[in-house]
């Protein structure tokens, strides 16, 4: 755009002359389209070639904005819409401005090249800062512009320059001697720590750069750190990682409280457990340059001697600080995907071959105390231990992803070591010692998951794998296999005592005289029954011997009641003699319970064994009066309904 073509907008009288002047803005426009895409191509090349011919495009631009500007404020003032075709030309005008913004820029990326290659040196480096903060304000600002070229040699020349700047302004203050810190040299370590605070980084214009003033602040530490443990001497050795983790950690110990006094008011706005936790990670992040220098290096067992160390490295950190305000590094290094992998592959290689071994081992039954009062095998001690082991080594770690892969082995190896019992228990009769022992894993493994279910990490892990409870489906699967191992022990004592009481069920209980003692023929059938409640009681869980002996009672009792009080036929000595054999069964069980236990029974048998006097008008006033046999059945303390008496009394052959 020329004066002469300047000039002519400014004389304009009317709207009917804006398409013809607007037309003249659209050449211009194209003209200045063309010179930018020279512009874009190469920086340098515009600075040499268009340099003076950009400068008076920029005036004469603004200058046409200004007027494009009063046109439009011009056509505004006037009652009738505008035409299609002016709102077109004034939208050319509109982008035009963009256009003068875009080279605006260009200028600025040219002037603050040639002034930062002056001064980027030792002794003027200092000057540049507002340069390159207003250098990476224009490029923050391009962010989300359209301007590929230009944006792509801006943030590129910002990212230049700010390295420069760091490595000068470093090599200018040097590293801080924590040593000697005192009243005197802090006011200037915190006047270069503000300096590096304000150099943001590029792309984050206006944002504090703590990192770079942190750096500057452990600069000491790094080099001490660098010259032991990452050059080749005695220090830096590979198989001895608890050697610089013992240095960080003293390190914490010794400067911890001198951080925080001397450097307190860089974070006005912080509190204590935030700075504490500053300076924490500053260290962890010299363990994560070494760590992830010998990971790559390590063989399978000093990699997982590595994560021994990291973890232990993490868990005495909390004597520094809430470990709430610390965002570990270390940690992050063992989630990522190749890494993470092979220590789940490590896991459970190790883990799967340890319960093999553990199988394997002759002392697997040795009789442990499981705290309960009841004795388990030292196998499912060994297992438990490993097994909560690989949760507690992750637990530290917050990524629910990781742990929720390790919730996973931890399961599979429960699913595990339960059809290595199931095996074993099908192999095993039940007077086996052993037979009782692997019954109380069975009930220890299910009272240590319930334990664990109250665990915050183990509910947080269960939700994020979908489970309704922590190790809810390992439990119902241990809850089945108990059921199956009781229901075959109570199956095996019941068939061999029903074994030895065959002669007994075929008794007459129509006898001469009572004996004096209970039948021979039931003799070995309850000494049996009384042997093996013995010996569970002595070798199994409480709970577990509750349910056995209980369902058994039930069992024996239900068995003898259908038996003999259905469908036999006594006289008063047949019944005293019944009575007399089952008072001894009820006595092998009054160890374990109340006489109230079998009350129903009791009542029966006292029924049955009614003088024949009694049990005939009883007989009788069942049939003629129930309520009278009501207060006669009171009397005794019986609970029974008359119906239930009656049946009974039928069985008396002698009434």
């Amino acid at each position: 755009m020329n004066e002469e073509e300047a000039l002519y907008l400014e004389q304009l009288s009317s709207l009917s002359d804006v398409p013809a002047s607007l037309q003249h803005f659209h050449n211009d426009y194209e003209d200045a389209k063309a010179k930018l895409s020279v512009v874009a191509t190469d920086t340098a090349q515009v600075h040499r070639t268009h340099k003076a011919k950009l400068q008076k495009d920029i005036r004469e631009a603004r200058k046409y904005i200004r007027l494009g500007e009063d046109l439009l404020e011009n056509t505004r003032s006037v009652h009738e819409p505008p035409s299609e075709e002016l709102l077109g030309k004034l939208a050319a005008v509109d982008q035009f401005s963009k256009i003068a913004k875009y080279l605006d820029w260009v200028k600025f990326l040219n002037e603050a090249v040639k002034f930062l290659d002056k001064r980027q040196t030792k002794e003027t480096w200092r000057k540049c800062l507002p340069i390159y903060d207003e250098l990476n304000c224009y490029a923050s600002l391009m962010e989300d512009t359209a301007c590929a070229n230009l944006k792509r040699v801006m943030v590129a020349e910002c990212r230049k320059r700010y390295k420069i700047l760091t490595e000068l302004a470093l090599k200018s203050f040097g590293s801080v001697n924590w040593k000697n810190i005192n009243d005197e040299n802090t006011p200037e370590t915190l006047e270069n720590v503000k300096f590096l605070f304000k150099l943001s980084e590029p792309l984050c214009h206006g944002k504090p750069n703590v990192k770079l003033g942190l750096k500057y602040i452990f600069s000491h530490f790094e080099l001490q750190f660098k010259f032991h443990f990452m050059r080749k001497v005695k220090t830096n050795d590979i198989k001895k990682p608890e050697w610089y983790f013992t240095k960080l950690l003293s390190w914490i110990r010794e400067f911890k409280d001198k951080f925080r006094q001397s450097f307190r008011s860089l974070f006005e706005n912080e509190n204590d457990a935030t700075i504490t936790a500053l300076f924490v990670e500053q260290f962890c992040e010299l363990a994560v340059l070494k760590l992830a220098d010998d990971i790559p290096k390590l063989d399978d067992g000093l990699f997982t001697h590595y994560i021994d160390e990291v973890i232990k490295f993490h868990k005495e950190l909390k004597d520094h600080l809430p470990l709430s305000h610390l965002k570990s590094p270390i940690l992050h290094l063992f989630t990522q995907e190749k890494t993470l992998s092979r220590w789940l592959q490590l896991e459970t290689i190790s883990s799967f071959k340890f319960l093999e071994n553990v199988e394997k081992d002759a002392t697997c039954f040795e009789e442990r105390e499981s705290g309960s009062g009841y004795p388990i095998p030292s196998m499912c001690v060994r297992v438990l231990t490993s097994v909560k082991a690989v949760g507690e080594r992750v637990k530290v770690f917050p990524s629910l992803a990781l742990n929720n892969s390790f919730y996973s082995l931890q399961c599979d190896l429960l699913k595990e070591f339960m059809v290595h019992l199931s095996d074993k228990l099908q192999r095993l009769d039940h007077k086996d010692a052993k037979f009782c022992l692997i019954l109380n894993s069975v009930v220890y493994i299910l009272s240590v998951l319930e334990e664990w279910s109250y665990d915050q990490h183990y509910i947080k892990v269960s939700k994020f794998e979908g489970d309704t409870a922590p190790f809810a489906h390992i439990s119902e699967s241990y809850i089945l296999l108990q059921q199956d191992v009781q229901d075959s022990l109570e199956s095996s004592i019941s068939s061999k005592v029903n074994g030895l009481l065959g002669s007994y069920y075929k008794s007459s209980w129509i006898l001469p005289h009572k004996l004096d003692s209970i039948s021979p023929s039931c003799s070995a059938g309850l000494m049996e029954l009384q042997q093996s409640l013995s010996n569970l009681s002595s070798s199994l869980a409480p709970d577990n011997f509750l349910l056995i002996w209980s369902n058994l009672a039930s069992s024996f009792q239900l068995n003898l009641t259908n038996k003999f009080l259905t469908k036999s036929q006594f006289n008063l000595a047949g019944a005293q003699q019944f009575r007399s054999d089952m008072q001894a069964f009820c006595g092998i069980f009054y160890e374990y319970c109340s006489p109230s236990y079998f009350n129903k029974l009791n009542s029966d048998l006292e029924i049955l064994t009614l003088p024949c006097e009694t049990a005939r008008l009883w007989k009788g006033e069942g049939y003629n009066s129930l309520d009278n046999l009501i207060d006669l059945l009171q009397e005794r303390g019986i609970t029974l309904p008359p119906s239930e008496v009656l049946k009974i009394l039928k069985l008396r052959a002698d009434i």
